[in-house]
């Protein structure tokens, strides 16, 4: 499409001298197109739309292709059909023109389409048209139309098999509306959202959904306002590793400027060392949308200028997309109006309402779920939770299937197919985009045709070595070599005197409420001991990263030592220094293995290497005795991927995608559990109880009161929400996971224990 083509459609769709007779008939516009089904094409057909009653006397359809006996370029800008219309459109809203042979009702108008398939052909809607089938209107073959023998257009489209036509490999078209390619070919059939007018590509299968010859098409989600017809239709939100491929797509009326709107998300305020976390109707995100107009085929694609996987229509500032990264719920809206500043609570009384709206209206919206429950949503347009085998987390990336806008949960790793940014969206029947982690792909352990496993850790860590496995079939190959890199992790239950009880090493935001909490008899002298974390550094695996002796300290007579953890007020700081100071925060590393140790008579350095050849045993051991240990795990794999190695066998982890933020023992049997990774506002809710012991674990007298407490209730409830996914409390049914099925154990058992 030459600038000159495109300047010349764009003013005929706002120029008065381009509008037809009528304000009725200007309104006519094309609605579906078919030109190929499987077999003979029998029912090839094209369909408009406009006011019930228009009469169509006067306008013409015009299919522009090429010369089929020409050489190019000389074959482009040929008169392939032309349609004097008759008739009008009638209560539905839609006309619809197709051959004698159409096999799916009765069309308003026969007429010969000869509609070539598989190729570039432009489709035009003209009133007053003089010109001849069979006529080259694109005379000098250059992309730009030379003659144009009508006195007004309508509308446009094309369907091309090539993104970018040369007019040599691809023949030229001559509308600024695109639609295709779909791999690698022309589309068979394509339609308009009857509530965005965006174009989509359909299916060869004319029985699809989407194909609605005759009647109104489906609709596609779109939201309300000035702006037109903005919706939100794809957004990818995380993805492996670094997040520089974020993006979200809108579909709107082509054309269509986002002057004086905002993009604004709604989600959490991280904690600070005076204030809790606070999860209900914070602005997160506020992005000015000046500048970005609708593109011609009616998406509009917006990514940050580091994107590598995507070729955006509006490019951000950097760190434009402030996507947060975990699995709490977050609204994202289109404002007009904004008048806000980012990190404003709108919804002070957590009420999930608004209280006052710094915005005069908001165009679109939709609410990305995540694993809380007791989140709040500030729209009702809803992209589900991606609920795997690992757990419940926020969608990384979702999408509106085709034909019926559903929104449906991608892949987490975009490189599995799913994304479709500046293009139709997958089909509502595909059904999920295969993964690793992904339901249903197969054990690990047993050979299967299809590519991936359920287990996402051992999976991935598999494809790495062989990714045959991941894009042919895990075959015994896969098998063998799972059994070498999916090292199992282990959480021991057993404990001496004196033990590690309770970790918080990472959370939301900035780690200002990190602490290692011990536990043991009250009064035991400390003096000897101290806690050593052991990460990486220059040495590779096995870097000592902080040591904080107990010298001088004991056992409370509350049987805990909190270590850290300025809002408690902690018994030990967890730097240099005694008492309660703490003198770095942030003093656990996130994001990698870690291996936390309580040791007797450490005499080593900080940093030093205590694994000096890199292979997860301990080349150099300064103490006397190792008192506990544990592990908190991001990669269970051997060699770890992506982090170092961990040490000993006690391990936890890792908490779906991540390294876990909380662990926690039971006071009775002496076993780890994951905790929450973000501090809920009641605490206990996830079992996170620093400078305080913790609860057992052992079976009430009833089934369901994981409290304790005699009966089974909100409370206990609570408690298994805060463990959903994980082990531990709450997994009723010993299946290695609180899951619907000890929900409903739970649910069955409600109201008074047994005497």
């Amino acid at each position: 499409m030459t600038p000159r083509m495109i300047r010349m459609f764009a003013s005929c769709s706002v120029a008065a001298s381009c509008v037809l007779g009528s304000d009725a008939l200007a309104q006519v516009t094309f609605s579906e197109i078919r030109v190929d089904q499987p077999g003979l094409d029998l029912s090839e057909y094209v369909e408009l739309r406009g006011p019930a009653g228009t009469s169509l006397a006067g306008l013409f359809l015009v299919v522009i292709g090429d010369d089929d006996f020409a050489a190019p370029p000389a074959q482009n800008g040929r008169v392939e059909a032309v349609v004097a219309l008759q008739g009008s459109i009638g209560a539905s809203g839609v006309f619809f023109v197709a051959e004698s042979t159409y096999q799916f009702g009765t069309p308003d108008q026969v007429a010969v389409l000869n509609l070539e398939n598989p190729d570039n052909v432009t489709f035009l809607l003209v009133s007053g048209f003089t010109g001849v089938d069979g006529q080259f209107l694109d005379t000098d073959f250059n992309g730009t139309l030379d003659v144009t023998p009508w006195t007004s257009l309508a509308d446009s489209v094309a369907l091309v098999s090539t993104a970018t036509p040369d007019g040599t490999t691809s023949d030229f078209v001559y509308s600024a509306a695109l639609v295709g390619p779909v791999g690698g070919s022309s589309p068979a059939h394509i339609w308009r959202c009857s509530d965005t007018s965006a174009w989509n590509a359909g299916v060869s299968d004319p029985t699809d959904p989407a194909d609605t010859a005759g009647e109104a098409n489906q609709t596609c989600g779109g939201g309300g306002g000035g702006g037109g017809t903005l919706a939100f239709n794809e957004i990818r939100t995380k993805l492996p590793g670094t997040d520089i491929n974020e993006y979200v797509e809108f579909t709107g009326t082509p054309g269509s400027s986002l002057a004086g709107m905002t993009y604004i998300v709604l989600g959490d305020r991280a904690a600070t060392a005076k204030l809790p976390v606070d999860y209900k109707g914070f602005v997160e995100m506020a992005l000015p949308l000046d500048g970005a107009v609708v593109p011609s085929d009616g998406y509009l694609l917006i990514a940050e200028p580091t994107t590598t996987f995507v070729e955006a229509d509006f490019i951000t500032p950097p760190d434009g997309l402030n996507f947060e990264d975990n699995s709490t719920r977050r609204t994202h809206l289109v404002v007009r109006g904004w008048t806000g500043t980012v990190g404003t609570d709108l919804d002070a009384n957590d009420d999930c309402t608004i209280d006052a709206a710094p915005w005069t209206e908001v165009v679109c919206s939709v609410v990305v779920m995540g694993f809380y429950a007791t989140d709040c949503s500030y729209a009702t347009d809803l992209i589900p939770a991606d609920v795997t085998s690992t757990g419940t987390y926020s969608a990384a990336h979702a999408y509106r299937c085709v034909p019926t806008g559903e929104w449906k949960v991608g892949a987490f790793d975009s490189l599995a197919g799913g994304d479709t940014p500046g293009a139709p969206n997958r089909s509502c029947k595909a059904g999920a985009v295969p993964e690793c982690g992904e339901a249903g792909t197969g054990l690990c352990t047993v050979p299967h045709a299809n590519p991936y496993c359920e287990d996402v850790n051992c999976c991935t860590g598999v494809c790495l070595v062989d990714p045959l496995c991941c894009t042919t079939g895990w075959d015994a190959d896969c098998v063998a070599q799972a059994a070498i890199t999916c090292a199992a992790s282990t959480s021991s239950c057993e404990s001496g005197d004196v033990r590690l009880n309770e970790i918080r090493a990472d959370m939301t935001g900035t780690d200002t409420l990190e602490f290692i909490e011990l536990s043991g008899t009250p009064g035991v002298a400390l003096t000897g001991l101290s806690i050593v974390i052991i990460g990486d550094g220059t040495g590779g695996s096995g870097v000592v990263e902080r040591v904080r002796a107990l010298d001088g300290f004991s056992i409370p007579a509350d049987g805990t030592l909190l270590v850290g953890n300025p809002g408690v007020n902690p018994d030990v700081g967890n730097g240099a220094g005694t008492g309660g100071a703490n003198v770095n925060n942030d003093w656990i590393e996130n994001s990698d293995n870690i291996t936390i140790m309580l040791v007797r008579g450490w005499t080593g350095t900080n940093p030093s290497d205590l694994d000096t050849n890199d292979d997860g045993q301990f080349d150099v051991t300064p103490w006397i005795e190792v008192l506990d240990t544990i592990a908190l795990i991001l990669s269970p794999l051997n060699p770890p991927q992506g982090t170092e190695y961990a040490y000993g066998t006690n391990r936890i982890g890792p908490d779906g995608t991540l390294r876990p933020g909380h662990i926690w023992r039971c006071q009775d049997t002496g076993c780890w559990n994951i905790g929450l990774f973000d501090i809920p506002a009641n605490q206990a809710a996830g079992n996170e109880t620093p400078g305080t012991n913790g609860q057992d674990c052992e079976e009430s007298s009833c089934t369901g009161d994981l409290d304790l407490s005699g009966s089974v209730d909100a409370s206990d409830l609570t408690v298994m929400l805060a463990n959903w996914g994980n082990t531990g409390v709450g997994d009723i049914n010993n299946d290695g996971s609180v899951g619907g099925s000890d929900l409903t154990i739970l649910l069955a058992s409600w109201g008074a224990c047994p005497p």
